[in-house]
């Protein structure tokens, strides 16, 4: 075990992370959630929040694989980061980069840069190096054509971080358009604005399906267990990499003589 513990973020040492809040535990079981929060991908519950910064052990994972992304970068082009439905921590440590041009969107958020629909983002074409979308696909109408819309405004063979809520104890996404109280939707889907709730096959499948290629990195590929600790990482997370591959031409086909 770590002596001490650290935030990326907010680059400051801290005797402990801060487990998720009762709340949503409990509203989960009041209204009859059938799964435990453990059943689920990447979420350190019991070291979730930075005491001081309030990043979430997502938002850690996120900066400790950027930041040697980061460090090979060329500085002398800025790299253009989009990140929909902006943390605070995350968007103020992405902030600290010189050489990143940072735009953030979301429909509700005032610091957001750009109000903006994620099914018909404001962006051009092949307009961002980077996306960031983390835990938005299992509030919108249609996560595949939200997920089409983030290949749209990336660049080729650029990658987007897609992450959301997986519950390793599904073998399909569950969704039922007739809940939609904020009661049915605590026990259906686990938090009453969510809409879905995705499988680990399911969400691979949406990203897929909208056209980009799926890799997935589990943390002990970039990080040691003793790393993990120290930032309060769960030894099980896993990052989902979209990555816009430029389609492959075919080549014409001569026409058939059908006289």
């Amino acid at each position: 075990m770590a002596l001490f513990h650290a935030c990326p973020l907010c680059r400051s040492r801290i005797p402990h992370f801060v487990p998720l809040p009762r709340y949503y535990i409990d509203k989960s079981v009041e209204h009859g959630f059938p799964y435990r929060v453990d059943e689920f991908e990447t979420i350190n519950h019991q070291a979730y929040s930075c005491p001081n910064c309030h990043s979430s052990d997502r938002d850690r994972l996120y900066a400790l694989f950027l930041t040697p992304v980061f460090q090979r970068l060329n500085q002398a082009h800025p790299f253009r980061f989009l990140d929909i439905a902006p943390g605070r921590a995350f968007s103020f440590w992405l902030k600290s980069h010189p050489h990143i041009f940072y735009r953030s969107c979301d429909m509700y958020m005032p610091e957001a840069d750009d109000k903006a629909d994620i099914h018909n983002l404001p962006y051009a074409d092949e307009s961002f190096d980077f996306v960031l979308c983390s835990h938005v696909l299992e509030h919108v109408e249609d996560p595949v054509r939200a997920t089409a819309e983030i290949r749209r405004v990336l660049k080729p063979h650029s990658i987007a971080i897609l992450m959301a809520p997986i519950c390793l104890s599904i073998e399909e996404t569950y969704e039922n358009p007739e809940v939609t109280t904020p009661e049915g939707r605590w026990g259906h889907f686990g938090q009453d604005d969510h809409v879905r709730l995705f499988s680990k096959s399911g969400f691979i499948d949406v990203i897929q399906r909208a056209g980009l290629a799926v890799q997935q990195v589990p943390v002990t590929e970039f990080l040691t267990p003793e790393v993990c600790d120290t930032y309060g990482i769960g030894p099980s997370s896993v990052l989902y990499l979209g990555v816009k591959q430029e389609a492959v031409q075919q080549e014409p086909q001569p026409e058939r003589n059908v006289a």
